[in-house]
């Protein structure tokens, strides 16, 4: 296989060179926030709340910088025609689909403090640890992008089991919620909104692996 370096050759090679590099900075920032999330869902179950506003904050923060690294690409990359079209096309869905998983985990952070004032179950720290899973696959995923398309795919297929995991996870826990006396209706809805949002996370990191695989065959 071959590698995105090689089939990017075309075009100015400096703008590709600070392209490959603002691409690793957004890979590293949706990992952080996912890790950040992680760390938030076991804070809450474990009744830890003196950390949550700092942590959502330094999310939210991660989703800003993501935005500047995705604007900055448009506006000195993509806009001055540092590729052939059609790659040009292929880099903006990719980033497209990176920044998504971003703002996935805004959301997800912001549900989940929404509810710090209620006992979460089990489930939203286990579905929270694999959605970090998966988006600490993707950073490995896009690295190897440059260097090995092989590696990379195979890392797009890791993050395939562990989102069926979460999936598994989710529904785990929509079972309990709908059938456990225990919950109240409030606590239902609470936690179904912050559970599905923290499986978006991993469904997007996904679905950016399956992005980069259909790349990886294209052109292979």
């Amino acid at each position: 296989m071959g590698t995105f370096s090689r089939i990017f050759g075309l075009g100015d090679k400096d703008l590709q060179k600070q392209a490959d590099e603002l691409l690793l900075k957004l890979s590293k920032a949706l990992q952080s926030a996912s890790a950040k999330l992680h760390v938030c869902a076991d804070d809450w179950e474990d009744g830890k709340m003196k950390n949550l506003d700092a942590l959502q904050s330094e999310i939210i923060g991660l989703e800003r910088e993501a935005d500047t690294v995705k604007e900055e690409l448009y506006d000195k990359i993509f806009s001055k025609r540092a590729y052939l079209p059609q790659q040009t096309q292929e880099r903006y869905e990719l980033v497209q689909h990176m920044d998504n998983v971003v703002d996935a985990t805004e959301e997800a952070v912001r549900m989940m403090l929404v509810g710090r004032n209620y006992e979460p179950p089990d489930e939203i720290a286990e579905i929270a640890k694999k959605s970090w899973i998966c988006t600490d696959l993707l950073q490995d995923a896009v690295k190897y992008l440059f260097t090995d398309f092989q590696k990379s795919v195979e890392y797009t297929m890791k993050i395939d089991r562990v989102r069926e995991e979460a999936r598994d996870l989710h529904f785990e826990l929509l079972e309990k919620l709908f059938n456990d006396k225990k919950y109240k209706a409030k606590e239902v809805s609470l936690f179904r909104a912050v559970s599905d949002r923290l499986i978006l996370v991993a469904v997007r990191a996904e679905n950016t692996g399956d992005f980069i695989r259909t790349i990886a065959v294209k052109y292979s």
